[in-house]
C-alpha cells in the first residue's frame, strides 16, 4: 500500500482446498502459503520465499506456560485448536504424537482460520499449533506464549502460487515485490 495507496488489497483467508479453484479462474491474483507438493501442477508458478517452522502456542497465563518444559504427555490432554485434517502440519502433527508414543488430543476444534485459533487460545485456553514467524509477532504484543517444546515438523517453504498462463498486473507484480521484500527482511532478522 505505501508503493501503491490507491489500489485495492483484497485478503482473504483460508486453505488450498478452497482458494485454488479460486485462483484458476481468476478470482483471485495469487495464494501465499505453504507450497504443499500435493498441490504442484503444470499450470501454476510457485515460488518458495522462506521456510519457516511450526510451534506450540498458548494463552500467557496458560499453567503449561509457566511450565519451564512441558511434555507432549501433558499437551495431549489439554484442548486444542488445530488445523483442518487434510493439512499436512496437521498430519505431521499427530505422527508426532504417535512417536512420542501417546493418543493425540481428542478435545479438538479444527480450522484454517489464525481468527478461529487465536480466538480458541484466548478464551478457551486451548493450545495451539502455528507457524513461528506469527506466533513471534504475537507473543511480543503479550498475546500468547511459544511453549519450549521441540516440534521436528518438516513442512514445505511459503511462498507464492499463481497462474502461469495468466499476464499479472502491475498491482499483482507490486505485491509480489513487496512479499519478497518482506521475506528478505525477515530472512535478515530485521524488524518488519
Amino acid at each position: 500500500k505505501a508503493a501503491s495507496p490507491r489500489a485495492t488489497v483484497l485478503v482473504e483467508e483460508g486453505d488450498l482446498t478452497r482458494l485454488l479453484p479460486r485462483l484458476r479462474v481468476g478470482e483471485l491474483d495469487l495464494f501465499v502459503g505453504r507450497l504443499e507438493p500435493a498441490y504442484a501442477a503444470p499450470d501454476l508458478d510457485t515460488e518458495a520465499l522462506l521456510h519457516d517452522g511450526m510451534c506450540i502456542v498458548c494463552h500467557p497465563e496458560h499453567p503449561l506456560a509457566q511450565q519451564a518444559k512441558p511434555g507432549w504427555d501433558e499437551l495431549a490432554r489439554q484442548p486444542w485448536v488445530v488445523p483442518p485434517p487434510w493439512a499436512s502440519s496437521r498430519v505431521k502433527l499427530i505422527q508426532t504424537f504417535y512417536r512420542h508414543r501417546l493418543d493425540p488430543p481428542t478435545d479438538i476444534v479444527e480450522s484454517a482460520s489464525f481468527l478461529v485459533t487465536f480466538d480458541a487460545i484466548r478464551r478457551h485456553r486451548a493450545i495451539g499449533f502455528l507457524a513461528r514467524m506469527v506466533a513471534r509477532h504475537f507473543e511480543r504484543d503479550g498475546l500468547l506464549r511459544i511453549l519450549p517444546v521441540k516440534v521436528a515438523i518438516e513442512l514445505p517453504p511459503v511462498g507464492i502460487i499463481a497462474m502461469r498462463s495468466r499476464p499479472r498486473t502491475p498491482t499483482c507484480e507490486q505485491m509480489i515485490e513487496a512479499l519478497r521484500g518482506a521475506a528478505r527482511q525477515h530472512l535478515s532478522g530485521a524488524p518488519s
